[in-house]
């Protein structure tokens, strides 16, 4: 495991390691990217000429369009002998985009690791915890981190995986699992699988839920609290970076710490792209500080928080975010996928040339989004693409569900009848009432 950093630091000792380590991190970029190299070049800046966490502002952000242009392998720092896991992730805004392709080496995965390790340690899971991890592994890799992590600090693994509901909750008595960690739109469908079986929570074992790496509503939490009668703790992660962990809760529910010896945050406007006062929102842009395979400078994370930068009543005193608020862009989470509106549109526009407008709507349930509808308005008088109605509505649906890995009802609708309340890019947003099993 990577050597572990104490996280009761002084805040003169946390910035003078990030200080250290953000060195490296440029002398690394600009050796080994081209894409730094040159920015650098550009700016006739060495790395040694950015003096530190200020000496940064100056530094240009790395977008995700740096990203996905840069497809397959053109942001790595070392050779792919050298690399010994791959990931994609991020779908594509757009056909003409590229997915992003993430490398780790043998140190980048033993420090992901070490981070949920960290994180678990934090909430108190020891090796005489039995842990449930409860992704969808196939549109979630990073879970297996979970699974190492849990392993890495003795507790036993349940057998769980993607398993229903229904077997997850038999899992849960069977093994007596203490610990269940999953996302907040599954575990919301346990309890209503839970409560359709009429089975008593006391009748499970478990102690703590971890959920992420998607935003923790808090009105999520109050519902899986009071259901399960265990605390809920959220995590963080960004998906361009593909494995949770970056943050995560402790007991006293104020705020994620921040793993600032791996990671320098700052907050900045969105719209301007300058540093905000201490504690105010903003969009939060993280560099690396120890990945050797990918390493990111100024990333914008497209993630709106603030950044709370005193201790924690735990004692712990690295910086901790709060509750991501908001994105900056239109990407939507539905069931923990991440669904872009344009991209979407492209799918849609790729397949019917006489499309007039379409509206994506979103049910949610307790603040997470359950389910996702797709309603198409087209010009009147024009045959339908492919065959007739039924042809097409099931060449749009399959198509959709291909691209986005979940299911989804699609209807045509006459463009005055689309709906309009809350409109975000195309979006609409509709309260569910309890989760449904929407598993796909």
């Amino acid at each position: 495991m990577a050597q572990e950093i104490s996280d009761t630091l002084s805040y003169e000792q946390i910035r003078q390691l990030q200080s250290e380590r953000l060195q490296m991190t440029l002398n690394r970029a600009y050796l080994h990217v081209d894409f730094y190299r040159r920015r650098m070049d550009s700016l006739r800046l060495l790395p040694e000429d950015i003096a530190g966490i200020e000496g940064l502002r100056n530094f240009p952000f790395t977008t995700r369009r740096d990203l996905t242009d840069h497809y397959p392998y053109g942001l790595f720092a070392v050779s792919l002998k050298s690399i010994v896991r791959l990931k994609i992730t991020s779908p594509p805004l757009r056909d003409t985009e590229k997915p992003i392709v993430i490398g780790f080496t043998r140190h980048d995965v033993r420090m992901w690791q070490s981070l949920l390790v960290r994180l678990y340690s934090q909430l108190g899971v020891t090796d005489r915890d039995i842990v449930q991890v409860a992704f969808n592994f196939s549109l979630f890799p990073g879970a297996f981190t979970f699974n190492y992590a849990a392993e890495e600090i003795g507790a036993t693994l349940a057998p769980s995986a993607t398993n229903s509901a229904v077997m997850q909750l038999q899992i849960m008595r069977d093994f007596r699992s203490t610990i269940l960690a999953t996302t907040a739109a599954f575990a919301l469908h346990i309890v209503s699988t839970m409560e359709e079986q009429g089975i008593d929570p006391q009748s499970l074992h478990l102690r703590l839920l971890l959920v992420g790496p998607d935003p923790l509503p808090e009105t999520t939490r109050e519902k899986l609290e009071l259901a399960f009668g265990v605390p809920v703790y959220g995590l963080y992660g960004v998906s361009e970076m593909g494995e949770p962990g970056m943050a995560g809760e402790c007991p006293e529910k104020c705020g994620l710490h921040l793993a600032e010896d791996q990671f320098l945050a700052e907050i900045v406007h969105p719209l301007t792209g300058e540093p905000v006062p201490p504690g105010q929102e903003g969009e939060l842009v993280i560099t690396t500080l120890t990945a050797e395979a990918y390493p990111l400078i100024r990333y914008r994370t497209g993630d709106i928080t603030a950044l709370r930068e005193a201790p924690c009543a735990c004692g712990r005193s690295w910086s901790r975010i709060a509750p991501i608020l908001r994105r900056t862009d239109n990407r939507l989470s539905v069931r923990g996928i991440p669904v872009y509106p344009e991209h979407v549109e492209q799918l849609l526009r790729n397949i019917d040339p006489m499309l007039l407008d379409f509206r994506i709507v979103i049910y949610t349930a307790h603040g997470i989004g359950e389910q996702m509808d797709l309603l198409v308005a087209r010009k009147d008088g024009n045959d339908f693409p492919g065959g007739n109605r039924t042809q097409y509505l099931d060449t749009l649906r399959s198509t959709i569900r291909r691209a986005l890995g979940m299911g989804m009802r699609v209807q045509l609708a006459d463009p005055e009848r689309l709906p309009g309340e809350g409109l975000v890019y195309k979006t609409v947003f509709r309260n569910l009432g309890p989760a449904k099993d929407q598993e796909s």
